[in-house]
């Protein structure tokens, strides 16, 4: 029922991800995945939708990109950050 209700919220608020600690659950959870019809990322491809549960970044490449990010939790704040260009992710998916 928790995990409905992550994936609920990021649908509602037109996220592309959201983590379980930002709607007050205090788990290593996650949704993430972008479709066609995501207005606040119209450039972004499709990313296939994905629940991770106990994710860890196992490695990072140093090439990076720099972009406009928001946040579901400061709804109409974004920032210019730094991210890297690839990443490895262990968890169960």
């Amino acid at each position: 029922a928790k995990l409905d209700m992550l994936l609920r919220a990021m649908s509602k608020y037109g996220g592309i991800g959201i983590a379980a600690p930002q709607v007050g659950w205090w788990a290593r959870a996650i949704w993430f995945g972008i479709d066609e019809s995501n207005t606040r990322y119209p450039s972004a491809p499709p990313v296939p939708l994905q629940l991770w549960i106990n994710p860890e970044i196992t490695w990072a490449s140093a090439e990076t990109n720099w972009l406009w990010e928001g946040c579901l939790s400061v709804p109409g704040l974004r920032g210019w950050v730094e991210r890297p260009s690839a990443i490895e992710v262990r968890g169960f998916d």
